[in-house]
């Protein structure tokens, strides 16, 4: 385990509750640097569909994953991944990526490869570690801990505004049955689920904007800081 003379914070919740929008600025407000974990999972589904293998065969992902690594942006105070020494982030974003991610993520190799790598980013003055197990698997000892939640019908009204903005065809039922399931998934999965952090502030996004929600995160930070 690294030194914790790195001051991290860990931002876990559901999906759509706006934790990677409050991450992004309150890593700029901090100036620290993001870890956002579901880009690492994406960057695994990514380089294993691009073997030409179907997931969930032989495949040696221990090798694969071990071939993933991240340097920080200064510029945009986020981690990008790279692969065999290639910036990959410009592919992540798919949607055969994310189902490919989904599978993978699940997968105890790829899960311990993702652990070593996120540990790994424990150094500078500070850490925002953004995902579903920051607190509660990879960093539990992070002395602020943050746990972003909203109502789901909140949460689909706002991917339903995200994605007719991107000109895609969705339907508000479509996504807020793909918001209940991946909740599902993620808080009952064995591999560490979605779960409320011990010593975890919870934070309902529901009526708030991200600003303020970053506010909030940032007297937290000052409080447990000094």
């Amino acid at each position: 385990m690294k030194s914790r003379t790195t001051f991290i914070i860990t931002i876990d919740g559901t999906s759509g509750s706006g934790k990677s929008t409050i991450s992004k600025l309150l890593a700029k407000k901090l100036n620290f640097i993001l870890l956002d974990s579901g880009k690492l999972y994406r960057a695994a589904g990514y380089i294993v569909s691009q073997t030409g293998t179907k997931i969930n065969t032989a495949i040696d992902y221990k090798k694969l994953t071990s071939q993933i690594s991240l340097k920080p942006n200064e510029n945009t105070y986020e981690y990008v991944v790279y692969f065999k020494n290639q910036i990959i982030d410009q592919y992540l974003y798919t949607d055969d990526v994310a189902k490919a991610a989904s599978v993978v993520s699940k997968i105890a190799e790829v899960r311990e490869c993702m652990f070593n790598l996120q540990q790994s980013c424990v150094k500078g003055t500070g850490l925002i570690a953004n995902g579903r197990d920051m607190g509660t698997e990879v960093f539990p000892d992070a002395p602020l801990k943050i746990y972003i939640d909203a109502d789901l019908e909140i949460r689909a009204k706002r991917r339903l505004s995200e994605l007719l903005d991107k000109g895609e065809n969705v339907t508000f039922e479509n996504i807020y049955d793909s918001l209940m399931k991946r909740d599902d998934s993620d808080m009952n999965r064995e591999l560490s689920p979605l779960k409320i952090p011990n010593n975890g502030h919870i934070l309902d996004t529901s009526h708030l904007k991200p600003d303020a929600i970053v506010d909030k995160i940032l007297n937290l930070y000052i409080i447990t800081s000094n």
